[in-house]
């Protein structure tokens, strides 16, 4: 099935980024976590967040990604 692995991410104040992710479904795989900066992430995954941000939340998920559009 597609889908049904984690792969989250919250965005901090101070320019961390928390990515919470399943890598696979065998045992070791599940609840993973790893911080990132703006510049690990790809240019997918950070449209990605900026598109599921709220409009009153866009500016700021722009300025912690550096990203634009």
């Amino acid at each position: 099935m597609k889908g049904d692995l984690d792969d989250d991410y919250t965005l901090f104040e101070d320019g961390q980024i928390l990515h919470e992710y399943d890598a696979n479904r065998y045992p070791g795989g599940y609840n993973l976590k790893r911080y990132l900066t703006a510049k690990e992430l790809k240019y997918g995954v950070k449209e990605r967040l900026f598109n599921a941000a709220s409009k009153s939340d866009k500016e700021l998920v722009r300025k912690l990604l550096d990203f634009n559009e």
